[in-house]
Formats: structure tokens, C-alpha cells, sequence
């Protein structure tokens, strides 16, 4: 009987995410990732590509070394064609360079981007950090250290977009909440107090079944509903070889209408969907109907 109860309040809450038969489908709001700056002379034709599209923001990946100046330019544009703009930095080896005892050595970006803002009037309406721990190989190795340090660093560049009067947003694996820090918790619950919005690296093609997207985004969607956040999901559509199953290249746009109606359609729809990345996107819109 105790089994009986368990697995039936597994079917509730999964339940909840279903779609209702019949009912219209949420608008989407759409988000992209751009993991390199155009040219300057190309940053209108860029835009405008954004917005056919109907993006709504874009995840533009910063290089430090690059010119400050197409930054600037790029955001102008941007807002001028109503699209938001989070600049996006993601360097996994800034989680274990240990400055001090007590936070990162990861000045080069904070402080790029307090003298980007200083620079000029074309803020950014927001910064963006994907990491990815786990792909060092001290993960496998001492994995608490990790840890320690990635919520470190992510607390560094909280303090910094707050500072800036800027949101942070972060990129997370759907899996994250099956690791946990060394307070016991969760380590997606603890990333989504700590930013203003997370998205899930959900890649999944169908909506259903125990490996669809509903069912990986279970635990943090209910997570995020009970206590206020933003949650967002991402689709891939970049070629992968070696696994076909978690990306749209080479699908039906029929396919993914279906599983973005179904996920928009949802008791707990999320904030929005991120297309992964923007060129692969742009590509599997061009050829298929």
C-alpha cells in the first residue's frame, strides 16, 4: 500500500505538467544564444535576423579581448529593434582559479564589466553565466571542491550585476538537482534563490515519456512554482553525432511545434524557450516548413 501511495503521488504532480487537452496554447516568449559578436557591418543584418525570428533577448557571449566598441553597438541596435540584451561569460576554468580563501580570481570579467558600463550608455539589460563544472576533470576528482567554488563565483557575479543594478541569469543542467553542496542542498534550488532567472540545458526533443522533457524538468519546475522563480528551458538544434536524440537538426518543425505547444501548454508553463544556439536555429528554420 505505502508503494501504491508513492508512486500515485508521482503520477499527480507529473500529471500537473501535462497538457490539457483543448486548451490554446501559451505565447512564446523566445530567447537565443549568439556565442560570437558579429562584425560591426554586420550587426543590422544580425538584428534583423533576431527579430524575423521574434527573439525577444539574445545571450550574447562575451570575449574579453575583444573590441568593447561592437559590444556597444550591438546592444544599440538591439534595443532598438526591442530586443534585450544579457551579455554571456563562460570560462569553466575560472571556477577552480582560486584567487583567495574566499572568492575566485575572476577579476578580468567582473571588472570588464564594470568598465564596459563606465564606458558608455548602452548597458546590457542583464548578465548571463553558463559554467559547466563538470566539465573539468577535478569533478570527477574532488567534486565538493567544485562545488564550492562554482557557488562562489556565481555569488561574485550576483554581487557584480547587482552592483550594476543588472539581473543575473544562469544556464544550468536539468540534472543539477541530483547534486548537492555542502550544506545538503540541492544545487539547482540554491542557484535559483540566488539568480533572478535560471534556464534549464533541457535538450530533449518529445515533451512526454520518463525521458521527455516534462518528466527531466519535474523537480526544479515544481521547485521554481512553489517559491516564485523564473524558470526557463532550452532546445538545441546543433548537429550532434553522437547524440541525434537531444537536438532538432535533421527534424520536422512540425516536431518541434508540437513539443513547444505542448511545453507552453503546461499547468506551469516555463518564462521562455531558448533556442540553441541562433545560427543552428536560423539554419533548421531555412530548411524545413
Amino acid at each position: 500500500m505505502k508503494r501504491f501511495l508513492v508512486s500515485l503521488v508521482c503520477v499527480s504532480f507529473f500529471s500537473l505538467l501535462l497538457p490539457s487537452s483543448g486548451q490554446a496554447a501559451t505565447p512564446v516568449t523566445r530567447h537565443t544564444v549568439m556565442w560570437s559578436i558579429p562584425e560591426a557591418k554586420s550587426i543590422p543584418v544580425k538584428i534583423n535576423q533576431l527579430a524575423n525570428r521574434q527573439m525577444k533577448r539574445v545571450y550574447l557571449h562575451v570575449a574579453i579581448e575583444d573590441d568593447r566598441t561592437l559590444y556597444r553597438t550591438f546592444v544599440e541596435a538591439a534595443h532598438a529593434a526591442g530586443i534585450e540584451v544579457y551579455f554571456l561569460f563562460g570560462q569553466p576554468r575560472w571556477i577552480t582559479n582560486e584567487g583567495t580563501t574566499f572568492r575566485p580570481n575572476v577579476e578580468d570579467p567582473l571588472a570588464w564589466i564594470t568598465l564596459y558600463q563606465s564606458e558608455t550608455m548602452q548597458h546590457p539589460d542583464g548578465i548571463s553565466v553558463d559554467l559547466e563544472p563538470y566539465a573539468l576533470p577535478e569533478w570527477t576528482t574532488n567534486q565538493s571542491a567544485v562545488i564550492a567554488s562554482y557557488q562562489r563565483i556565481l555569488t561574485a557575479f550576483q554581487e557584480r550585476a547587482t552592483a550594476e543594478g543588472l539581473p543575473l541569469q544562469l544556464f544550468l543542467p536539468f540534472w543539477f538537482h541530483t547534486v548537492t553542496d555542502v550544506a545538503g542542498r540541492p544545487v539547482s534550488a540554491w542557484a535559483m534563490d540566488l539568480a533572478s532567472e535560471v534556464t534549464l540545458m533541457s535538450y530533449r526533443t518529445v515533451y512526454g515519456g520518463g525521458n521527455g522533457l516534462s518528466a527531466i524538468t519535474l523537480v526544479d519546475t515544481l521547485y521554481a512554482a512553489n517559491h516564485q522563480h523564473n524558470l526557463s528551458y532550452a532546445l538545441e538544434f546543433t548537429e550532434l553525432p553522437e547524440t541525434p536524440n537531444i537536438t532538432f537538426y535533421g527534424q520536422s518543425r512540425q516536431a518541434l511545434n508540437q513539443l513547444v505547444n505542448q511545453t507552453m501548454n503546461s499547468s506551469f508553463p516555463p518564462r521562455a524557450i531558448v533556442y540553441h544556439d541562433f545560427e543552428a536555429y536560423q539554419a533548421f528554420m531555412q530548411h524545413t516548413k
